[in-house]
């Protein structure tokens, strides 16, 4: 298993990367140099890729050397994959050696070493790579070769620049990665690097293919997959599986990442922050996220929401106002204010997922689950409760939800703010009640995950014309010659509000009236 943690760094700091103080003091040795090519390999219908499988030749001087990886993840960074290599005679791939390799009975490793999968290889995409390499014994002993690596990956006239260093573990504790990033942090602007080479390189070969067949590029943006969680997993076991599930979701939506203009990707980088700190709530009784790390998530939450309400008003609540109404006021001067306004947050919330201050807590985070700092000074209680069957537990929670929104949904007809607390209450309910949902089946919990769902999108509507007032507020302090038609939108708006309130009860009583999944 390969455990490596890759970092990304602008080109104009490599040279203070590699006259750092750390590598002078950790470097067993002058780095050594080599100039890298390699070709990647896949079926015409990628049949590797859709196993998560990466199959490379790379040539360094007169020398080839065939690569698979497979299996694994990323999290935080961290890159943990089965790795199997071998030398070959030439830039051909030689499958049944890596067969033998890695001598797996494994699905994917049925399909990957087939004599048909053999036969259709082809290249795909190649990379030009300057490595310079050091060989790091770090101060706790950990043994780690330390990679900056400088190119290009290419396939045919499209190609994307590479800076970034790498940090295998040969060695010692994975901890250890963590600990040296963050030294390096303090002095260098990097970032976390969560796409691979090989990732890169596909993500070419289909803007290659879409160009060719002349279709427009669709949003990269991931919703959260399926969790597979049993009852008898202790609730530490699950802790660990829910926020994985989400950290995955937060790092393929990653908007300083790519496609930083798309606006469903910076609204699924949000979902999976807003998931990641329910989750955070729901195991509060046995698990506590360190204050500082909460108060970090609050910061980048925040950032990525003010960007996201923006762009909810800009193309979803202005597109609310009726045809008839249109003629009467300047709406398209409007909604292109507003769209000024939401790029201006765009390029803050790209900011701030891209600077070091995120690097610091994602490293921080990965580190803390890593090392399970939650069982630092634990009693035996604690510890038992961990331990416990997390069917007993993930009842207990969802009591909890249901009287905490029942509490709160009783406040209905006072003011916004306690519909937005119902809101708050029934959006986190219904994240939990979707972490456990494999506990109950989706037929058990359908009925009852339908009525919530439907309340807390209700509900959001209502908050979504209560945000919208707000910022065309905000927007007529700016744009004072839309002001007459910013009125009017307000006014509609708030029209728009009342007509829900009736929506909304009807979809609480159809909510009071479900039985909590079984």
């Amino acid at each position: 298993m390969e455990t490596e943690l890759k970092l990304l760094l602008a080109p104009e700091h490599t040279k203070a990367f590699i006259r750092h103080p750390l590598i002078k003091r950790y470097a067993q040795a002058a780095p050594h140099i080599k100039d890298q090519t390699g070709t990647y390999f896949d079926t015409p219908d990628l049949l590797l890729r859709q196993n998560e499988a990466g199959l490379r030749v790379r040539r360094t001087g007169n020398e080839y050397i065939q690569t698979l990886k497979a299996g694994g993840g990323v999290s935080g960074g961290l890159h943990q994959r089965n790795e199997w290599e071998s030398l070959v005679e030439g830039e051909q791939p030689d499958l049944p050696v890596l067969r033998e390799l890695a001598a797996s009975d494994e699905t994917w490793a049925r399909k990957v070493f087939s004599d048909k999968t053999a036969a259709q290889l082809t290249p795909i995409f190649s990379t030009r790579i300057q490595r310079m390499v050091w060989d790091l014994v770090l101060q706790d002993g950990s043994e780690v070769e330390c990679v900056l690596d400088q190119g290009t990956v290419e396939h045919g006239d499209l190609k994307v620049d590479v800076c970034e260093i790498e940090l295998e573990l040969k060695q010692g504790e994975a901890s250890a990665l963590f600990d040296f990033a963050l030294q390096l942090l303090q002095d260098l602007p990097l970032r976390i690097g969560i796409q691979s080479k090989a990732q890169r390189g596909y993500g070419l070969f289909h803007q290659a293919r879409r160009a060719q067949q002349g279709i427009a590029a669709s949003s990269s943006a991931s919703r959260a997959k399926p969790l597979q969680l049993t009852r008898k997993m202790p609730v530490e076991q699950a802790f660990l599986a829910v926020v994985n599930n989400c950290v995955e979701q937060i790092q393929a939506n990653d908007i300083a990442d790519q496609d930083s203009d798309d606006i469903e990707r910076l609204h699924q980088m949000r979902v999976g922050l807003r998931r990641l700190r329910s989750a955070f709530t729901l195991f509060d009784p046995v698990i506590t996220l360190p204050a500082s790390l909460a108060a970090e998530f609050e910061w980048v939450t925040q950032a990525i929401g003010n960007a996201r309400d923006w762009d909810v008003l800009a193309t979803q609540t202005l597109a609310a106002l009726p045809a008839h109404a249109i003629g009467a006021i300047d709406l398209e001067r409007v909604r292109h204010a507003a769209l000024v306004e939401a790029g201006k947050e765009h390029a803050l919330a790209v900011q701030a997922v891209g600077s070091p201050r995120y690097t610091a807590l994602v490293l921080q985070f990965s580190r803390w689950l890593l090392t399970a700092g939650w069982r630092d000074g634990l009693d035996e209680a604690g510890q038992e409760a961990l331990s416990q069957a997390l069917f007993r537990y993930a009842r207990q929670m969802l009591r909890r939800d249901e009287k905490r929104l029942n509490k709160r949904g009783a406040h209905l007809e006072e003011n916004d703010r306690a519909r937005h607390r119902t809101r708050i209450a029934a959006k986190k309910m219904r994240y939990d009640i979707e972490f456990f949902q494999a506990l109950y089946g989706e037929k058990s919990s359908r009925p009852y995950l339908k009525a919530l769902s439907r309340l807390q999108d209700q509900l959001g509507l209502q908050n979504d014309l209560v945000v919208a007032d707000a910022l065309l507020q905000q927007l007529q302090q700016k744009q004072a010659r839309l002001a007459p038609s910013i009125a009017y939108a307000r006014g509609f708006l708030a029209g728009q509000v009342k007509d829900g309130h009736e929506r909304m009860h009807r979809l609480w009583k159809k909510w009071k009236a479900q039985e909590l999944p079984q």
